[in-house]
């Protein structure tokens, strides 16, 4: 249901050069063949079925290979859980045109059926503790972030970037299952110098954490795991182990523990080490 929602919305956007590239990544309901069906409705839609789930960084560059091939100049990124307006895509664009060194933009977003209420207006990151967080979170929107602004990261949740960078500095990290993944591909497009554009004029609507959800045994799995490879791709040994080491254990892990441990959330407290194990041992495919 909230996959055909989000397409009915991407249907309805006016933009006169898109493809919609939707991506089924090893679903067991009858997903797939609903959305076959609606895909049926649109000559523009193009259906991809995966035999098993790669994860959110496998399925989305089974996207982006489909539409590199067709010599696309740009790569939307769209979670399943979004509702988006008609313009977005063409104030997102707009922006993305106005410079060679905007590398990837995004649109403002706000919580389901809340329109004044924002899911995130941008990001902020603090790199050396792999940590990124979406910025005025559950804040009434009263215009205080109606700037175009760069940013640290763009959210995977919406992302537009240009062939030309993808070109440059390759396809989503698929040492990733899921999370960091847009702040790793976000941090490797502003190494290689582009800028990072929050757009406020272009806006959705997010659901958030449908398909996961938030707080899961998988959550807790693949957010400490993920952190961790971010830190040990991209922070140098004297901060990973002055910051990074001591954030990770006071706050990633002996919190969630002494949670867990209250409420006997036995499946959360194997999830969380196996994360752990896998972060530091999972051999890592770059740097």
């Amino acid at each position: 249901a909230d996959t055909l929602e989000c397409l009915a919305s991407v249907a309805r956007v006016e933009y006169p050069a898109l493809s919609i590239i939707i991506v089924d990544n090893g679903s067991t309901s009858e997903t797939y063949e609903a959305i076959v069906q609606w895909s049926r409705q649109d000559p523009r839609a193009i259906v991809i079925r995966m035999e098993q789930n790669l994860g959110f960084v496998g399925g989305s560059n089974a996207g982006i290979h489909r539409a590199l091939q067709d010599n696309t100049d740009y790569i939307l990124l769209l979670n399943n859980d979004t509702v988006v307006t008609p313009d977005f895509i063409s104030r997102l664009v707009a922006v993305a045109e106005q410079a060679d060194n905007i590398g990837i933009v995004g649109p403002k977003v706000y919580q389901y059926q809340e329109e004044r209420i924002f899911d995130s207006a941008g990001t902020r990151a603090f790199f050396w503790l792999a940590q990124g967080m979406l910025r005025a979170h559950g804040e009434l929107d009263e215009g205080q972030y109606d700037l175009e602004e760069d940013m640290p990261y763009i959210t995977g949740c919406a992302l537009l970037i240009k062939r030309t960078v993808i070109e440059q500095i390759g396809l989503m990290d698929e040492d990733y299952f899921n999370y960091f993944d847009d702040l790793d591909w976000s941090y490797r497009t502003r190494l290689a110098g582009y800028r990072l554009i929050y757009v406020p004029k272009a806006v959705i609507q997010h659901k958030g954490s449908q398909a996961i959800g938030l707080g899961s045994p998988f959550y807790y799995h693949h957010m400490i795991r993920s952190r961790i490879l971010f830190a040990r791709k991209h922070i140098g040994w004297f901060l990973f182990i002055i910051c990074f080491l001591p954030y990770l254990i006071l706050y990633r892990y002996l919190l969630p523990v002494l949670r867990f441990l209250r409420h006997g959330h036995w499946a959360h407290l194997r999830a969380l080490h196996q994360g752990i194990k896998e972060g530091f041992t999972t051999h890592l495919t770059s740097r």
